[in-house]
């Protein structure tokens, strides 16, 4: 494989443990070095110094974060990444489909997204037969519709 057909590959997410960060994690197809950045609430960019995964004390991952960036044209990337991201995942569900709470199986209807600052985005949901609740995305899946004749 050439240079010219590398990939940049992206994965992200926020992560449980860190409410209102986003965490993106990135490498070249067919290369083993990788880097990750955070974003912090108020916006700001960091290096990720170590990801621990499944640390001793408890909990799924625990982050260090390394250098505050402050190339600028790293910031812009870093946004765009971002960015991509979050209308990805927007994409993926809209108000109005029918999904179901992975955790507990409940179906029910996206409502409406919201989002403050600070805090993790929300999916409502008005679950079948009554009530609702908020969801993060990554705790949903959408229901295919089925056809029976």
């Amino acid at each position: 494989m050439d240079d010219t057909t590398k990939r940049l590959m992206l994965s992200g997410g926020e992560p449980i443990e860190y409410p209102g960060c986003w965490k993106i994690d990135g490498r070249i197809e067919g290369e083993s070095d990788s880097w990750s950045v955070v974003r912090k609430p108020d916006g700001t960019w960091w290096y990720v110094a170590v990801n621990h995964i499944f640390p001793p004390e408890g909990g799924l991952l625990r982050i260090e974060l390394g250098d505050k960036i402050e190339d600028l044209k790293i910031i812009a990337e870093c946004d765009e990444f971002y960015a991509g991201m979050q209308k990805q995942m927007e994409e993926m569900m809209k108000e109005g489909d029918r999904v179901r709470v992975i955790k507990t199986g409940t179906t029910g209807v996206v409502k409406v997204f919201g989002s403050v600052p600070g805090v993790p985005k929300l999916v409502n949901v008005a679950y079948d037969g009554g009530g609702g609740c908020n969801h993060r995305p990554e705790e949903l899946e959408k229901v295919k519709d089925t056809f029976t004749l």
